[in-house]
């Protein structure tokens, strides 16, 4: 099979049971599946997005690592384990699923090994930061006691509802263009300790981080706390973060196509 012109970007996959998706009964049958919002951001950016399944056989999951030129890490309704960073649960915490959480470990870890570009949304920054040794507030109201601005939004999703500041001169700064944004919320958890290796490139104006990126000149690798691909539509500083990730793609599948000819 030949393979597509356009840059093919990898989106992790989000699980479900039946029971909590369709009023039938379909024998317990369990799905993969993600938003149509993300399939439409890398479309409309330039790409081609398919959807990496969380399966529980690391192989199946390392083959997608192949067919793909750069991986975007998910949201979900759902919280990351918090003993993969040395914390017991809280009471205020989500549900978890692990099968989930440990292949999109797996896969982030081995796609920064191939220097592959990689974009965290959401649960996906957070979980970025964990790959890097970092820990995450459990709850944000509990932990970090009330907030000025409101982190779990009651307006619609693809409404920005606060702003966030960039930093100077970082990477994020530079695909925006500007050093401060309005954005959607809907998380209750945030990043607590920084990664080795990441920096904080953005934070709201009660402090929470809101973006990471790598703290070196290496490949594509950022994690934004909201949610672009909702926002893409009427807002720019989002579909330029969409251009700047498609951009290291397209340059990551030229690179490969040219080693493949030699």
């Amino acid at each position: 099979m030949k393979r597509a012109e356009k840059p093919v970007v990898g989106l992790t996959s989000d699980t479900h049971d039946a029971v909590h998706i369709l009023r039938c009964n379909l024998g317990g049958a369990s799905f993969f599946l993600q938003k149509k919002s993300y399939f439409d951001a890398i479309a409309k950016s330039g790409g081609v997005p398919v959807l990496v399944p969380a399966f529980d056989n690391p192989s199946r999951t390392d083959d997608y690592l192949g067919l793909i030129d750069g991986l975007i890490l998910t949201g979900g309704f759902f919280d990351i384990d918090p003993a993969l960073y040395g914390e017991k649960p809280i009471k205020e915490m989500g549900p978890l699923k692990r099968a989930r959480t440990n292949m999109e470990m797996r896969i982030t870890r081995k796609a920064l090994k191939l220097s592959m570009p990689i974009l965290g949304i959401c649960g996906g920054h957070q979980l970025i930061n964990v790959v890097f040794g970092g820990t995450l507030y459990q709850d944000l109201q509990t932990q970090m006691g009330r907030r000025r601005l409101k982190h779990e939004q009651s307006r619609p999703s693809n409404r920005a509802v606060h702003r966030v500041q960039i930093a100077k001169g970082s990477r994020l700064h530079g695909l925006m263009g500007q050093r401060e944004i309005k954005v959607n919320s809907t998380h209750h958890q945030a990043i607590k300790d920084v990664g080795k290796g990441l920096l904080v490139c953005a934070r709201t104006g009660d402090g929470v981080i809101e973006a990471v990126e790598s703290a070196d000149d290496g490949p594509f690798l950022v994690g934004v706390q909201w949610h672009p691909e909702l926002l893409l539509e009427n807002d720019s500083p989002s579909r330029r973060l969409f251009a700047g990730f498609m951009r290291e793609c397209r340059l990551r599948k030229i690179g490969s196509s040219r080693g493949n000819a030699r």
